[in-house]
């Protein structure tokens, strides 16, 4: 009985300091992975502003091959939606859309979980560098306005977040930087098409 009360007393002790400790931490997580890809900007770019793209490089479409997306809206920029199902718990649910954009520079994706309260972002960054693109993939959660149960859920998640989510970047990173390196880029017609006499 002696030890069951000594039990009992040692895992309140431990949930008061988990509630605590939860209670403390930051309502919000990011993280950031950068590849450095020897393509133009305008290249990357027509890559990633397309959900119909996506899976041409995206780390979670080797997973479960047999996950089921759907399209929305515009085939790019700003309206362009794609929602995914799969049994993989990898995979899960979700949707993600475009909410804004700067033509060759920058994309900004508004995301929900299946299950998962809270406001989710990410960003593709596309700065010129040595001659190629640096590609900066970034992940945005905010879980401040949730319930009280939600937010602690939220924030715990958040602990494991850059260990969890950030190998799946760093290897969609590089099947991007594979695939535009293989793609050609579009010819200028106004610098690069030869002219023609009259």
């Amino acid at each position: 009985m002696k030890a069951l009360k000594i039990t009992g007393i040692a895992i309140g002790i431990v949930v008061v300091v988990l509630i605590t400790t939860l209670a403390f931490l930051s309502p919000k997580s990011h993280l950031q992975r950068s590849v450095l890809i020897n393509s133009q900007p305008e290249v990357v770019y027509g890559l990633i502003n397309n959900f119909q793209n996506y899976n041409n490089w995206s780390p979670w479409a080797e997973i479960d091959p047999n996950a089921k997306y759907e399209y929305k809206g515009p085939e790019s920029g700003p309206g362009a939606h794609m929602s995914w199902s799969s049994q993989n718990e990898n995979v899960g649910e979700g949707e993600q859309w475009i909410i804004e954009t700067r033509e060759n520079q920058y994309i900004r994706y508004g995301m929900k979980f299946g299950g998962l309260a809270g406001d989710y972002n990410a960003e593709m960054i596309l700065t010129p560098d040595k001659g190629g693109t640096k590609v900066t993939w970034t992940y945005n959660g905010d879980v401040s306005s949730e319930s009280v149960m939600n937010s602690a859920m939220g924030k715990f998640f958040g602990l494991f977040m850059d260990q969890m989510l950030g190998p799946f970047y760093e290897k969609g990173l590089y099947s991007l930087k594979n695939l535009a390196e293989n793609t050609p880029s579009m010819p200028n017609p106004t610098t690069e098409m030869p002219l023609t006499q009259q």
